[in-house]
């Protein structure tokens, strides 16, 4: 009975949250986030000599049709100080695919368990480019997050680092148990654009005092004269002169019963001196996805083989709800896709809109 009522707590607050998220996302016809964005199609095709122990599903050599999609989190507006993600699907489909994975900019989630990621959407609090003051007021983490995960007005997609953050677990066939993590780079390998110090992120963990200022995401008066698109339409020009690649990579942790719990924390990296990135796909990206093809697509966190899995969780507090509130976002899948359908998609942002907009009830 004692371990029953966190898990009902858990099951309550994850089914209440997408009720909610849903109805929005469906009158809206917008995602839950992430809506200013662009995404192309291509192939992907995992390393012929992989350095990861051998699963059913990445087999060496093994060619995918797939998807990229990039996108500005929370604002309609790429010149903002905000998080870029970059998410990959195994499948060139709006929907159904083998695997979709999900990253973002910096090395530290916004939210280690449900109850923080509750928090967060509760009191986003948007208002002229500025939002949650107070959960950064209340949280170092949150700050160190925001620190690590903000690019201000990058000059492209291409040019940043993607991580996944939260672990999975790695069946490989020899049965022994691993978590792993994923990254996406430059398929060049190039260093990643202006990613923020330790000094910097480890000052902003500890100093209350800039909670503001790291709630302003405002973007600088020099960078205005830039299109709110102009990540979208330097994507569309890349393209236009040859294909776009990348390396999809992983981190693999061996599970051991000393581990301490933060091993399963998404907003703390593992020692890449311990933990290695090694490569796992090689992407290429060859054509722009038209607008209606992009805003119907969806990445799903239950997309995934029998060689990867979601861990459970226990309770609001444990590090590993994360992923169960994730799980919860079909029913918002849904319901967006097909007031879509009715409907058709929102309309596209402009060149000459205002700046930091904020989707229609985000």
């Amino acid at each position: 009975m004692s371990s029953f009522l966190p898990r009902l707590h858990l099951w309550m607050w994850g089914k209440l949250f997408i009720v909610l998220v849903a109805l929005g996302c469906g009158t809206r016809r917008r995602r839950m986030s992430h809506n200013q964005g662009v995404a192309g199609r291509g192939r992907l095709r995992i390393v012929p000599n992989p350095q990861f122990p051998p699963t059913d599903f990445f087999e060496p050599g093994r060619e995918f049709p797939c998807r990229v999609r990039h996108g500005c989190v929370s604002f309609l507006d790429d010149a903002v100080n905000e998080v870029r993600s970059g998410s990959v699907k195994f499948a060139d489909t709006d929907y159904a695919s083998p695997l979709d994975i999900q990253m973002n900019t910096g090395e530290h989630c916004f939210f280690w368990d449900a109850r923080s990621f509750l928090e967060f959407a509760f009191w986003r609090h948007p208002h002229a480019g500025i939002q949650y003051e107070k959960y950064y007021a209340k949280y170092g983490w949150g700050r160190r997050s925001a620190a690590s995960a903000f690019r201000r007005s990058p000059p492209s997609y291409t040019a940043m680092y993607y991580h996944s953050h939260t672990p999975f677990a790695w069946k490989a066939k020899d049965g022994r148990p691993r978590l792993v993590r994923f990254r996406l780079i430059p398929g060049d390998r190039a260093p990643e654009w202006n990613p923020p110090t330790r000094e910097y992120v480890d000052h902003a963990e500890k100093t209350e005092a800039v909670a503001h200022t790291i709630a302003n995401q405002n973007p600088l008066p020099e960078d205005t004269a830039k299109s709110p698109n102009y990540l979208n339409h330097d994507y569309r020009d890349r393209l236009a002169g040859g294909s776009i690649t990348y390396l999809l990579q992983l981190q693999l942790h061996e599970v051991s019963p000393t581990d301490p719990p933060e091993v399963y924390n998404a907003l703390l990296p593992w020692d890449e001196a311990t933990h290695p990135y090694l490569d796992l796909a090689e992407i290429t990206i060859t054509e722009e996805l038209p607008y209606a093809e992009q805003q119907r697509m969806a990445f799903e966190i239950t997309h995934h083989p029998r060689s990867l899995g979601i861990l459970p969780a226990k309770s609001t507090t444990d590090f590993n709800s994360l992923n169960y509130m994730r799980k919860q976002s079909g029913l918002a899948i849904r319901t967006r896709r097909f007031f879509q359908g009715l409907f058709g998609p929102p309309k596209a942002n402009t060149d000459d809109g205002p700046r930091a907009l904020s989707p229609p009830g985000m």
